[in-house]
């Protein structure tokens, strides 16, 4: 890791001196008004299918002045029902407060959980866990300085949630807990970037560097306490003419100040005693939860880490593909931009300023 890391950090550095005069190519708090209205179709395994409408508007104006302020709402039925709403970009201090917030709320949702936090572990090795009347409430607050170059932030999310039931990797029903087991997960981040690049949405060169530190403190008296420490560092060289190749490397750890219960038995039979003291549970039931006091008892010992996959990722594996105690992930990506333009345009259900095509 360490040899990877200080090659890296050389590339970096010798690129970087050669853009230290890095201009950004466009503002950074663009204020023309834009707006999406879309249904959204979804698919979620072992919750079910439906319809839902997106509604964004971006730099909200009041009047005649304009503004920065985004506004976003989510509305969905079907199997899932519930809303997304969220304010950001809000100035507390224009252009050097910025104030994030956000709500979710949904009757049912899904989750896939990994039965092995292995590199060489079974893709398909998982099982999904239904969640009930989820409430997501929380928000950021942004520091930003040096035409967004640099950035302190905090991040703050207060969830609320039951789990309903725990399905197959093909969403057939395992186990169904009744009534739905509650939990409840507090979430504060801290962290602070440094954007060096020619764009913060869209950089073309440059480098950025991200480190955050994450608070986990123990949910029950079963769970760790712990934090968790991530970094995060991209590399952007120009290409073609407005082309661009990426170089990411990310480190996360996670650092545990007092171990949870890490009796493998004790946690099994916990789950014994609570959900199955009226029903007799099947075969298929017991082994649902021998695999949740497994996934238990590894959280407990060691926390974990920021996990791999998702958008953040370079788009390189589904979201929470690979996790443990101590992660690291290095990518290449290539960006092809096929044009590169600052065209405004209307088309009745959505209105912005096209910026190309990637």
């Amino acid at each position: 890791m360490s040899k990877f890391f200080f090659t890296y950090l050389m590339i970096s550095i010798v690129f970087v001196h050669s853009t230290l005069a890095l201009d950004r190519r466009r503002d950074q708090f663009t204020t023309d008004f834009g707006y999406l209205v879309a249904p959204i179709p979804y698919i979620l395994p072992g919750a079910g299918a439906g319809l839902g409408f997106l509604g964004g508007f971006n730099n909200i104006p009041f009047g005649s002045k304009k503004t920065t302020i985004d506004l976003f709402i989510v509305g969905i039925s079907g199997n899932v029902s519930g809303t997304i709403a969220g304010i950001t970009d809000l100035p507390l201090w224009p252009e050097t407060l910025l104030l994030d917030l956000t709500t979710v709320r949904f009757n049912k949702g899904s989750q896939k959980v990994y039965r092995d936090r292995k590199m060489d572990s079974d893709p398909e090795n998982f099982y999904i866990t239904e969640l009930a009347d989820t409430n997501l409430g929380g928000g950021r607050l942004i520091l930003t300085l040096f035409d967004r170059m640099f950035e302190l932030f905090t991040i703050q999310f207060n969830i609320n949630a039951s789990t309903s039931a725990i399905r197959d990797n093909e969403g057939n029903l395992v186990y169904q807990f009744d009534p739905p087991k509650k939990f409840k997960v507090n979430s504060r981040t801290n962290g602070a970037q440094i954007d060096w690049t020619d764009d913060r949405v869209d950089p073309r060169k440059g480098i950025r560097i991200v480190s955050t530190i994450a608070d986990r403190p123990a949910a029950d008296s079963d769970s760790a306490d712990y934090y968790v420490q991530d970094y995060n560092v991209t590399t952007y060289i120009p290409l073609l003419s407005n082309s661009t190749f990426a170089l990411n490397w990310f480190r996360s750890g996670a650092f545990v100040r007092e171990k949870g219960n890490i009796d493998e038995t004790l946690l099994y039979n916990k789950l014994l005693k609570e959900n199955c003291t009226y029903t007799s549970c099947t075969d298929s039931e017991k082994t649902a939860l021998q695999d949740q006091a497994k996934v238990s008892k590894t959280n407990n010992e060691y926390g974990t880490a920021g996990s791999l996959g998702g958008a953040s990722r370079l788009r390189s594996y589904a979201g929470g593909r690979f996790s443990g105690a101590q992660v690291e992930f290095r990518a290449a990506e290539f960006r092809w931009n096929l044009t590169d333009e600052n065209k405004p345009f209307d088309l009745y259900f959505i209105r912005d300023v096209r910026t190309g095509i990637q």
